[in-house]
């Protein structure tokens, strides 16, 4: 069994543990049509809402704390062994675990801006997150991140396809990334929308733990994307088994309630569903992209179910005046908008045009 030298202080001694938001204010979002939380519109599958109606009965009685069932779906459908996966409730909660266990005060978390949990997962511990430039096609620099390593850089956090950006590497710069890598860091992979690209070259790192990598990585991935369980909250890690066996010792460790459980099992065995699914995200995000190119906008062409431009007007005014018209965005350095049913796409492209073009007469 390898011994990895990365773990924090906390858990180095430490026996296993028996257990393991976004912020809107004031707005009610429940009368808008939400296009920017990154959310599945088509729901899950109707296979797993029937699993949390016959689970939901026995409620009142504890369901497994190891999400053992999950754990060996999730291995038999990579190929993978149990001892490769650990649970927690949604990627949040993957990314508490992860600090949790690795992060010590002083240490240093290296990023490009991604997922905003990622900072608080370092600040939590005290540790410092260091941020590198994207690139000038928002993508993520990993030159950059290699240069800016230091003695103290103890996990570096790679988003592929990133949040907000929806941008992604490529499966073979990332290979040759890891390997230059220093065996001291533990490598974090957020995977949250790797199940929306279409492009080739945009590969998931899960092959690496399968092959048995000689590095500290872990996979980061969540259910509530792809498989549309965003507020049943299920996320998962992939790592080799000594990582793993790490992670059980802290907390958010064993906090599954048993119907998400039994709805990401039953997910995960209806991919007819999902792939369906897909395609009709994939026929929306071309949809949107096409429509915003030609109004002008800047498009930065997306993996996810989510697509990042530039109306090249201030962002937080474009929210406001799609919100006073039902749909909600989000806005970032620029504006960001989920894929939604080819209904709501229509709308939010219908309402695009009619604000953009009472903004030239604005002005």
């Amino acid at each position: 069994m390898k011994e990895w030298n990365v773990f924090s202080d906390a858990v180095a001694n430490k026996p296993e543990s028996r257990r393991a938001s976004a912020n809107f204010g004031k707005t009610d979002i429940g009368r808008l049509v939400r296009m920017g939380l990154n959310e599945n519109p088509y729901g899950m599958s109707p296979k797993a809402l029937n699993a949390i109606a016959e689970t939901a009965a026995g409620s009142n009685l504890y369901g497994d704390f190891q999400a053992n069932e999950l754990k060996k779906t999730l291995a038999e459908y990579y190929g993978m062994s149990y001892d490769n996966f650990i649970t927690a409730a949604g990627s949040s909660a993957c990314i508490e675990l992860v600090g949790n266990t690795f992060l010590n005060p002083g240490d240093e978390v290296l990023m490009c801006p991604t997922f905003a949990a990622f900072l608080d997962m370092a600040y939590i511990h005290q540790a410092k997150p260091v941020t590198v430039p994207l690139k000038s096609d928002l993508t993520y620099d990993l030159e950059g991140l290699l240069e800016a390593v230091t003695e103290k850089t103890k996990i570096i956090v790679i988003c592929n396809p990133n949040n907000p950006t929806g941008t992604y590497v490529s499966g073979d710069s990332l290979r040759s990334f890891i390997d230059r890598v220093p065996e001291d860091i533990v490598i974090v992979m957020d995977e949250a929308y790797i199940e929306f690209s279409t492009a080739p070259d945009c590969e998931s790192m899960i092959d690496l733990v399968r092959q048995g990598i000689e590095k500290p990585l872990l996979v980061l991935r969540t259910f509530s994307k792809y498989y549309a369980m965003a507020g049943v909250r299920v996320g998962y890690v992939a790592a080799a088994p000594e990582l793993i066996a790490a992670m059980k010792k802290c907390p958010c460790n064993c906090n599954i309630n048993k119907m998400g459980q039994a709805a990401a099992v039953a997910a995960m065995k209806d991919q007819e569903y999902y792939q369906e699914v897909k395609a009709l995200v994939v026929a929306g995000r071309k949809y949107i992209e096409t429509e915003l190119e030609a109004m002008g906008c800047r498009v930065y062409h997306s993996q996810t179910n989510f697509i990042y431009f530039d109306a090249h007007v201030s962002p937080e005014w474009l929210r406001d005046r799609l919100a006073e018209r039902g749909i909600m965005i989000s806005s970032n350095q620029i504006s960001r908008v989920s894929v939604g049913t080819a209904k709501e796409n229509e709308m939010f492209i219908g309402m695009m045009k009619e604000v953009l073009e009472n903004a030239e007469l604005a002005s």
